[in-house]
């Protein structure tokens, strides 16, 4: 009876993450393939930016990349006392590492110019951009409907989660286009899986995350030479999740700094251009490559339909 009240439990606690899982493995704690302790994740003489670094999800990727051994660790956030208390846990991590953490509001022109111009400065060339600021302030208002919240505050959202990353990554590319070279390094988009829900309440937040899994998309079009790529960091449970559903949220912050470390190194090469989520086990992923990329299985479809000259095949 025990072993039966646990499944069942477990098919609960589950059930959100299986609906939407490509692997036949799914993980739902750290795992070695991309774990900071394995060798081939070694982020040593790489430079990265963590945006929205102080707390949750972007504070484990910033551990996780110090732990991994990088050259440097930027983060950005808004909290003064936040950013001091990440960057002397890095440092703790990491002694070795240099470690600069800058105030940047998501959505400034200003701060962000501002902000590259101290790491050109400081730092030299980021070679990882992890653009992982990002707001979801339609939980905390009860999930209210389409068209109930003023104009201004539902746009608000869309530009922190979609004009903030545009901001970082065309800072990114400037790197190399203003010296006449082809744009390189990688940029990994915190997507979310609410990109592909039609959940009630939800949708600057799912429109903004459907629209960096685009990004991703598009940077691999428009600049080939750079590694882009958007995830779904898993479920996590952050200030923003309902309580009656935190039982579902059982990801560690941490799998989503592993799996960034991952897509930095050429094993996932294969996967640029594409969303997929840290559930997803990356060595089935690996099997399937050829697969992956020649059917384009992990890009985004526009509607289920079969488009083409003869019409859908009814």
């Amino acid at each position: 009876m025990a072993e039966s009240t646990n499944s069942i439990a477990n098919l609960e606690r589950d059930g959100m993450v299986l609906q939407y899982q490509f692997t036949p493995t799914m993980h739902r704690e750290m795992y070695t393939a991309i774990s900071p302790k394995n060798p081939m994740n070694s982020a040593k003489g790489k430079n990265v930016l963590v945006t929205g670094g102080t707390r949750g999800i972007g504070r484990s990727i910033a551990l996780s990349w110090a732990e991994a051994g990088a050259a440097a660790v930027v983060i950005t956030g808004r909290a003064e006392k936040l950013l001091q208390e990440v960057s002397d846990e890095i440092k703790r991590v990491n002694p070795n590492a240099k470690v600069l953490a800058v105030r940047c509001e998501a959505t400034s022109e200003e701060d962000v110019k501002h902000l590259w111009a101290q790491m050109k400065a400081e730092i030299g060339v980021i070679d990882v951009l992890v653009a992982n600021a990002g707001l979801s302030s339609e939980m905390g208002l009860g999930f209210p409907a389409m068209g109930t919240l003023k104009p201004s505050q539902w746009w608000y959202d869309l530009d922190v989660n979609v004009r903030g990353t545009y901001l970082q990554i065309h800072e990114f590319l400037q790197q190399h286009i203003v010296n006449g070279k082809e744009a390189s390094g990688t940029i990994v988009i915190i997507s979310s899986i609410a990109a592909a829900l039609d959940t009630p309440g939800m949708s600057a937040y799912s429109m903004g995350k459907l629209l960096n899994a685009r990004m991703a998309e598009y940077l691999h079009v428009d600049h080939p030479s750079v590694r882009s790529f958007s995830f779904h960091p898993g479920a996590v449970a952050t200030d923003n999740v309902f309580p009656a559903l935190r039982h579902m949220f059982v990801d560690p912050p941490e799998m989503a700094g592993g799996l960034s470390l991952y897509l930095s190194t050429p094993r996932a090469d294969f996967l640029r251009g594409t969303f997929l989520t840290v559930n997803w086990d990356v060595e089935e992923l690996e099997k399937h490559a050829e697969e992956i990329k020649k059917d384009k299985l992990l890009n985004l479809g526009f509607i289920n339909a079969k488009l083409g000259p003869e019409g859908h095949p009814f």
